[in-house]
C-alpha cells in the first residue's frame, strides 16, 4: 500500500476516534471507547506492518517519554520477585502484594489500554500532520467538535433538556454538559479547543493586514476576510458562552488564563490584530452571556468559601490523604488507575462516599505511577509547551505561528485545570490532549515558505 493511502487511513482513524470518544459520554462509556481502542490498535498495527511505505517519523524524544510511561504502567501489572526490598517495590516485605506493584491489577490493565490508546493517538497525529493540509483539517475537526458540544450544552441549559442521547442525566442538572456526564470535563474539552478557534480568527485577520499592508486587497477579498474572521470569532464566542454556563469555575478561570497568556505573547511581538480580536471576543462574549443571564453562573463563584481547607467535605480535603498515600509509595506508585482502591485507608473526608479521584491530576498520577514517573510525564509536557512557545516566536509562516500559539493556550488551560480536577483521567479529554501535544510537537518553524502559502 502506498504512503498516501496509509496516511488517509491514519487520518480517518484519528478523526473517528476523537469524535466517537467525545460524543459518547467523553469516553467513559466502556463499549464506545473499546471501539476506539480496537480502531487505533488495528490502525497502528497496519501502519507498522507497512512501515516501509508508511509516513512513520523517526523515533525522537516525543515518543520516548510516553513510551516509557506506557511500559512502566504495563510493568506495574506484572509479577515481581518477592525478595525485592521495600525501597524498590514500595510494598512491605513479605506481603503478597509485593509480587505485583499494582494494588488492583485489573484497574491498571484497563487504564493501561486507555494510556496506550492516547499514545497511539499522539503517534497518528505526528504521522498525519506532516502534511499542512491534513494538519489544517485536523484543527477544523477539533473546532467543529467543540462547537457541536457547545451547541448541545447550550440547548441543554436554555431548554432545560437534561438528556445525553438516550441517557437522562442524574448530575449537574442545572448546567451545560454537552455529551459529557460532568460539567468540569465538558469545560475541559472546550478550554482545550477554544484557543484554536481564537487563533484561526487571528490567522484570517492577518492574511489581509500582512499580505498587502499598503495597497490592500480588492473589496471582494476584503469581504471574504471579514467573513472568515467573523465566523471564527462567532465560534469562539459560542464556546465561551457554553463554558460560562457549564458553571465550571476552574474551567472558566483556566480558559481566561490561557487567553491572557496568548494575548500577552502576541503583544510581545507587537501584533495588534490579536489585541483587537481579543477586545471583540470579550465584548461579544459578555454581551451573549449577559443576554442569556449571568446570575446562575456567578453564584458558583460565590460558593468558593466552601472550598477552603477548613471545610470538611471539599475536593481540597482529599489532598492530605493523597499526600500520605504518595509518601507511602513514593518511587513506584500503587498502579495506574488504582487511586480509588489505594486511597480508602487514608480517607478522612466524604467518609460515607466512594472517592474515585483525587481531584488533582498531579497528585493522582504521582500516587498511581510514583513521583519520578509523574515528574517525567509532566516535565515532558512542559518541554513540549516550551517548544511551542519557541516556534511561535521564530516561525515566519503565519499558520505555524498561530497554530503554535493555540497549542500553548490549550496546554496552559488543561495544566491549570488539572490542579483541581481529573480531566486527564477522562478518556476523550486525555486523547484530545495527546492529539494537541502531537500538533505542538510537529508545529515546527518553517521559516522560508512564502507568506501567500502560509
Amino acid at each position: 500500500m502506498n504512503e498516501r493511502a496509509l496516511t488517509n487511513t491514519a487520518e480517518i482513524a484519528l478523526v473517528s476516534g476523537i469524535v466517537v470518544s467525545a460524543l459518547f459520554f467523553g469516553g467513559t462509556e466502556p463499549v464506545s471507547f473499546a471501539a476506539v481502542e480496537v480502531l487505533f490498535f488495528g490502525t497502528a498495527a497496519w501502519i507498522v506492518a507497512n512501515r516501509a511505505t508508511a509516513p512513520v517519523p523517526r523515533p525522537t524524544i516525543f515518543f520516548a517519554v510516553p513510551t516509557l510511561i506506557a511500559v512502566w504502567a504495563f510493568l506495574q501489572t506484572g509479577p515481581l520477585s518477592a525478595e525485592l526490598p521495600r525501597v524498590i517495590t514500595g510494598h512491605r516485605a513479605g506481603a503478597s502484594a509485593a509480587a505485583v506493584l499494582s494494588r488492583a491489577p485489573y484497574r491498571t490493565r484497563v487504564e493501561f489500554l486507555i494510556l496506550l490508546t492516547c499514545l497511539i493517538g499522539f503517534f497518528l497525529t505526528v504521522c498525519v500532520t506532516g502534511d499542512r493540509k491534513r494538519k489544517r483539517r485536523l484543527v477544523y475537526v477539533l473546532v467543529a467538535l467543540a462547537l457541536a458540544e457547545a451547541f448541545y450544552g447550550l440547548v441543554q441549559y436554555l431548554g432545560n433538556w437534561q438528556t445525553i442521547w438516550w441517557y437522562s442525566k442524574k448530575y449537574d442538572l442545572a448546567e451545560a454538559t454537552g455529551t459529557y456526564i460532568n460539567r468540569n470535563h465538558f469545560a475541559g474539552l472546550l478550554e482545550m479547543i477554544l484557543p484554536f478557534a481564537v487563533c484561526l480568527a487571528f490567522y484570517e485577520a492577518e492574511k489581509r493586514t500582512l499580505s498587502h499592508p499598503r495597497r490592500g486587497r480588492p473589496s471582494g477579498k476584503a469581504d471574504q476576510t471579514i467573513s472568515s474572521v467573523s465566523l471564527w470569532l462567532a465560534v469562539a464566542v459560542v464556546l465561551v458562552a457554553s463554558l460560562v454556563f457549564s458553571r465550571s469555575r476552574m474551567g472558566l478561570l483556566a480558559a481566561i488564563a490561557s487567553l491572557i497568556v496568548m494575548f500577552s505573547l502576541s503583544a510581545l511581538q507587537r501584533r495588534m490584530v490579536p489585541v483587537a480580536i481579543g477586545f471583540a471576543l470579550l465584548i461579544l462574549s459578555l454581551g451573549l452571556a449577559g443576554w442569556i443571564g449571568l446570575r446562575p453562573a456567578l453564584t458558583r463563584f460565590e460558593d468558593l468559601a466552601q472550598e477552603m481547607p477548613g471545610q470538611q467535605a471539599t475536593r481540597l480535603s482529599i489532598w492530605p490523604g493523597t499526600l500520605e498515600l504518595i509518601a507511602e509509595h513514593p518511587l513506584m506508585g500503587n498502579g495506574l488507575g488504582t487511586f480509588p482502591v489505594a486511597y480508602t485507608p487514608y480517607q478522612t473526608s466524604f467518609v460515607t462516599k466512594f472517592v474515585n479521584h483525587a481531584h488533582n491530576d498531579y497528585l493522582e498520577l504521582a500516587s498511581d505511577l510514583g513521583i519520578p514517573a509523574a515528574l517525567v510525564l509532566f516535565g515532558s509536557v512542559v518541554w513540549v509547551l516550551g517548544g511551542a512557545m519557541r516556534t511561535f516566536f521564530r516561525a515566519e509562516s503565519r499558520f505555524e505561528k498561530n497554530l503554535s500559539l493555540a497549542c500553548v493556550g490549550s496546554i496552559v488551560a488543561i495544566l491549570l485545570h488539572s490542579l483541581t480536577d481529573f480531566n486527564l483521567y477522562i478518556p476523550a479529554n486525555a486523547l484530545i490532549f495527546a492529539v494537541i501535544l502531537g500538533l505542538a510537537s510537529t508545529a515546527t518553524a518553517r521559516t522560508r515558505q512564502p507568506e501567500t502559502q502560509s
